[in-house]
């Protein structure tokens, strides 16, 4: 498309299945063609255009609260621990907050949620909400429970229960969002190749997302109960599988896309971010199984040769290792295309400060931690500086963030690009794989 034009573009619909009425074509926003105001004055048009993408923000908050764990540097130093409890109650109460909001947008606008759900964008962004979750709980095993003895670890295991009911708590929605998402893409949403962005991974994605938080409490655990320790390391395993071999599945559609169309435009570039997340968390995540699973094993019950053998549990965490160095690396060349993806959209379309504009937080702070997890297991002075380096970096970005989006959101300059309120506003119509029509 070479000019920037506010005109739409025909696309035909998928053929009709299960159905025998005739298909009308749906309109498609092209570049240009809808722009939302660059400033919403009254808070109930700021709610209205609320967006599940703003999770994005509280996934970058909740991944900071980690990053003081993953300093070598004076690991014990009262700072870091502190800083530590500052991030999590900061991203507590946003999540409150934002919380709070998403609930209101959909009660003074009836109807809307269901619009939401049926989008082909805007509602695959609720996954933020259990990838939110889970660095919290994160920081609840690794932060209060462990650094602070909150709950009083070295005298009672209810806190450290507490959060294992809430993982699994998180784990079973994010399933149950996952299902329903694929379900609803199946047959509700309408699809197209050159329409298409990484934002499909998101219910997927969470699913690699909600394993992890499992994988750090298996050690924890297996001080206490090694059964419920060998439930919570397959439970995490099975998660992470299920989400990652999806993710690889729309990836490679994702290559396909990005060749035959090229990069989507800017309203959906950050999403570029996507297959980095997905990578670099199942590789941390798999190396906190297999490390778990090595604290477990060997069994000193039952008759199996395997499970009761000594070397057991350094065979799987080698294989967690190689596996995890190896999407490590696949994680940073990811990470140069996401960067060289939003250069040339913004230069190309303009640069839009929103919600999205978060997307990074989370992978680059799951990288860090990443890279710190390789130093720990490894033993290697190289991945430890490289990690306490980039969580700094990831705190100093963080930090920087907030600031202009605190600025942002009160000035009301930051609700920008809600798919559905913009693509209602455009007049464009969405139809269900079965006729059955949608209206943005």
């Amino acid at each position: 498309m070479s000019t920037l034009d506010n005109k739409y573009e025909k696309q035909s619909g998928h053929p009709d299945l299960g159905s025998t009425s005739s298909r009308v074509d749906a309109p498609v926003l092209t570049y240009g063609s809808y722009r939302p105001p660059a400033k919403f004055d009254t808070w109930r048009e700021r709610i209205r255009n609320f967006t599940p993408a703003w999770f994005y923000v509280t996934m970058g908050l909740a991944i900071s609260t980690l990053q003081p764990i993953g300093i070598p540097w004076h690991h014990n130093l009262l700072v870091l621990r502190v800083l530590m409890l500052i991030f999590w109650w900061s991203t507590f109460l946003v999540i409150l907050a934002f919380i709070g909001l998403t609930i209101t947008r959909y009660v003074q606008n009836p109807g809307l949620l269901k619009k939401v759900l049926d989008h082909p964008d805007e509602g695959l962004y609720f996954a933020c909400f259990t990838m939110t979750c889970i660095p919290m709980e994160n920081g609840m095993s690794e932060g209060l429970y462990l650094w602070w003895d909150i709950g009083g670890h070295k005298h009672s295991v209810k806190f450290l229960y507490f959060t294992f009911g809430c993982w699994v708590t998180t784990t079973l929605i994010g399933y149950a969002f996952a299902f329903f998402m694929f379900r609803k893409m199946v047959t509700v949403h309408q699809h197209s190749m050159k329409e298409m962005t990484a934002a499909w991974m998101a219910p997927y994605g969470a699913l690699i997302v909600d394993g992890s938080a499992g994988s750090l409490m298996i050690p924890l655990l297996a001080a206490h109960n090694k059964s419920i320790a060998m439930f919570t390391a397959l439970w995490a395993l099975m998660t992470l599988v299920i989400g990652f071999s999806v993710c690889v599945l729309i990836m490679a559609m994702l290559l396909q896309r990005m060749f035959v169309y090229g990069l989507p435009e800017s309203k959906h570039i950050w999403t570029s971010w996507s297959p980095m997340s997905a990578c670099t968390q199942a590789g941390f995540t798999l190396i906190a199984i297999c490390g778990g699973i090595n604290d477990i094993l060997p069994n000193d019950y039952g008759k199996s040769a395997y499970l009761t053998n000594k070397a057991s549990g350094e065979v799987i965490l080698g294989i967690g290792l190689a596996i995890g160095m190896t999407l490590w690396m696949i994680a940073f060349f990811l990470m140069i295309f996401a960067i060289f993806a939003v250069y040339t959209a913004s230069k190309r379309d303009g640069f839009i400060f929103g919600p999205n504009t978060w997307a990074w937080c989370f992978p680059f702070g799951v990288w860090a931690f990443h890279t710190y997890g390789l130093g720990l297991y490894l033993d290697s002075q190289f991945f430890r500086i490289l990690g306490g380096i980039l969580s700094c970096l990831t705190m100093l970005l963080t930090f920087a963030f907030s600031l202009v989006t605190v600025y942002a959101f009160f000035n009301g300059t930051m609700f920008k690009f809600s798919y559905t309120i913009d693509d209602e506003a455009a007049g464009i119509v969405y139809e269900t794989h079965y006729g059955e029509e949608s209206k943005a």
